[in-house]
């Protein structure tokens, strides 16, 4: 198949019709990115249990590359557009990342001030909110100014998990805010924004949790996509189209 950026690409078909990139890599935007691939991706490339969705010659082609399969060869995988925006972004000079971090606080409705320095996370770890013991949820995307924190919940097509926390009575927002009501003017002294964002394909990933003190606010991928300060605007463009056009129904 040919993808956003109309090159051909090796790819295996799942038992129940999903597409995966040979080649995890292209299933992800690297414009730009240097060297690659970053620290943050490599990480991700753990052995995945869907390994048995893929059978005979399509086995043989989802881990070619690799060896083993990957999660982040899914052409759903929610890890691939969370580093295609966010990640692309966190890797941008200073200004142009600056400018997309302001950008999307106006556009989830955070009003900040002009921002000198920013930085921009992925898949970090934060202490647990039951017990502050290490291992506790991992932040998709985050975003840190000096007036505001953000933590994001990237989602696809699946929807947010239920069971967390110590008790297994809390979903993963829930386990976010409750993480910066209690602790995040004292991690982070001064801050006087605190946010949980959740991105889906609709506006659905925080209808279920609310707080006085920390927002829950959604958005959609289309909305983010239309940032046009991103450092790679077009092409996030066209990795969305194509990310959508090739979901499995």
């Amino acid at each position: 198949m040919k993808n956003w950026n109309n090159k051909e690409v090796d790819i295996a078909v799942s038992k129940g019709g999903v597409i995966a990139l040979s080649n995890p890599y292209d299933n992800l935007i690297s414009t730009d990115i240097k060297p690659w691939p970053p620290s943050d991706i490599v990480q991700k490339l753990y052995q995945s249990r869907q390994s048995r969705a893929f059978v005979d010659d399509q086995k043989k082609k989802a881990t070619q590359t690799l060896g083993f399969y990957s999660d982040l060869q899914s052409i759903n995988s929610e890890d691939a557009i969370t580093w295609s925006v966010f990640g692309t972004a966190a890797h941008s000079e200073n200004k142009i990342r600056n400018q997309f971090v302001q950008d999307f606080l106006n556009e989830i409705g955070i009003k900040s001030s002009p921002i000198n320095n920013s930085e921009i996370f992925l898949w970090r770890r934060i202490p647990h909110p039951d017990t502050l013991g290490m291992g506790g949820p991992e932040i998709d995307f985050g975003i840190y100014t000096k007036e505001t924190v953000i933590f994001g919940e990237a989602k696809w097509r699946s929807s947010v998990s239920t069971a967390q926390g110590k008790n297994k009575d809390k979903d993963q927002i829930q386990l976010r805010v409750e993480f910066l009501n209690k602790f995040g003017q004292q991690f982070y002294p001064g801050t006087k924004n605190f946010a949980v964002v959740g991105i889906g394909l609709k506006n659905d990933v925080t209808d279920n949790y609310t707080d006085e003190k920390i927002q829950s606010i959604g958005i959609t991928w289309d909305e983010i996509c239309q940032i046009d300060s991103h450092p790679l605007f077009e092409e996030v463009k066209r990795y969305l189209d194509w990310k959508k056009d090739n979901i499995q129904n």
